[in-house]
């Protein structure tokens, strides 16, 4: 019979999140950007439609007699929805985030998803925050789509609870040993993190500018967000001038792992470094694409599930655990980039017009966080950090515009080999 309730052990990424949101705060968001209304009422019974159809959107954290952090199912559970009535057009729905980035997730009880609902006189910003253990940019992505389905009347068909990547590589479940004769109980760390977020939306024509210019240099618009992030920061921000700089991209497992739509934690991560030296844009967008080569392969996948499964798997001891991981969070900058919008945008009476994020604190406060996003064929990007770096996107633009104006320039900036580190999105 089939069931839509998820019951399991976390894959050791999970755990490692999880693990990860006792020291800081790794909860996330994305927010849409739409065109049209629809009542109250109307939101709350597609989210619950939603709700029913992804499995992990109905889950609590647990331990079990084992002291392994569990899935299970909670039934009954709704989703908060908040509500922000604006009148005003211009209000800045980024501030919204900020209060939501800065509330933390009780995972022992569920649910591991808030919405917030801001809406204007002619359209609606849908925020949608997820703690990481259970999810990653891509659901939020697909819960965007499946919301903005359901308000319309349209149907959703349930899904089968995912299991962890580790399983679907057919990687063990974890069995520890029990090196720990008492396993403490763990209290989330309580300061209070408040985020800052900005964003920015590039017109269509600089963003196709940004593509074809990144192709004829044989390289990719992500590449290319690196390179210029890089160069940004290093010229705001005078103690990275001359830094070694870590850079981490998150990378979807969902293509190399053949994963549906579910509501997940699907990604890896990988980290390049970058020596400040003389070299153009281009070449610096080259060597950040050559980091991430042979990332999107399974082999890949198995590689780093395994990395994680040696420090988190194998016994109970948590507060080991934790210790080791408090070494991880030391990049610089992160790149979060979900590329594009693959869906139709059109939804009857209303309209995707653009989709900002991830937007997280992926570090330890001092990093930059771009997330990226192209909607409708313009790229949004928005800057998360405790201490931003003012105007950073504005820079990363002009950076970018004038890239694909000329090629002559030098810069400084090369890469310098990659690592598989504790960094993560």
């Amino acid at each position: 019979m089939k069931t839509t309730h998820q019951n399991r052990t976390l894959g050791a990424f999970e755990k490692t999140f999880w693990l990860l949101d006792q020291i800081d705060s790794k909860d996330f968001a994305l927010a849409a950007d739409i065109s049209g209304t629809q009542p109250v009422e109307k939101w709350k019974n597609a989210i619950s439609i939603a709700q029913r159809r992804h499995p992990n959107l109905s889950v609590k954290i647990v331990m079990d007699e084992l002291s392994r952090p569990t899935l299970q199912h909670v039934e009954n559970i709704t989703i908060p929805l908040r509500v922000v009535d604006i009148q005003q057009d211009d209000y800045r729905w980024e501030q919204e985030v900020e209060k939501e980035l800065s509330i933390r997730f009780d995972t022992k009880e569920g649910p591991l998803l808030r919405v917030v609902l801001v809406q204007k006189l002619s359209s609606t910003v849908l925020i949608l925050v997820a703690n990481h253990s259970v999810a990653d940019g891509t659901s939020l992505n697909f819960l965007v789509r499946d919301i903005l389905l359901a308000v319309n009347g349209k149907p959703l068909a349930e899904l089968n609870p995912q299991v962890s990547n580790d399983q679907t590589l057919g990687l063990s479940e974890d069995l520890p040993a029990q090196t720990a004769e008492t396993v403490p109980e763990l209290k989330m760390k309580s300061d209070i993190v408040k985020p800052l977020v900005s964003s920015l939306r590039i017109s269509e024509n600089i963003t196709r500018n940004i593509t074809e210019s990144a192709r004829k240099e044989n390289t990719t618009v992500h590449g290319a967000l690196c390179a210029a992030v890089l160069l940004a920061s290093r010229k705001m921000r005078a103690e990275w001038t001359e830094a070694r700089m870590e850079l981490v991209s998150p990378i979807c497992t969902r293509t190399a792992l053949g994963l549906d739509d579910n509501f997940g934690l699907n990604i890896t991560t990988q980290s390049v470094f970058f020596e400040q030296q003389e070299i153009s844009f281009w070449d610096l967008a080259r060597l950040a694409k050559a980091g991430l080569e042979g990332t999107g392969s399974a082999e890949y996948v198995t590689g780093y599930l395994s990395f994680f499964r040696d420090i988190v798997f194998g016994h109970n001891d948590i507060q080991q655990m934790i210790d080791v991981l408090k070494t991880a969070f030391n990049h610089h900058v992160m790149v979060t980039n979900l590329v594009k919008v693959k869906y139709n945008t059109d939804f009857e009476s209303m309209k995707l017009k653009a989709l900002y994020g991830p937007m997280v604190r992926s570090g330890k406060g001092q990093e930059q966080t771009i997330g990226a996003l192209t909607t409708n064929g313009s790229l949004c990007l928005t800057n998360t950090s405790d201490t931003p770096i003012p105007g950073l996107l504005a820079e990363m633009e002009k950076i970018l515009q004038d890239a694909c104006q000329t090629n002559l320039s030098i810069v400084s900036d090369t890469g310098s080999g990659r690592s598989s580190s504790c960094s993560l999105a």
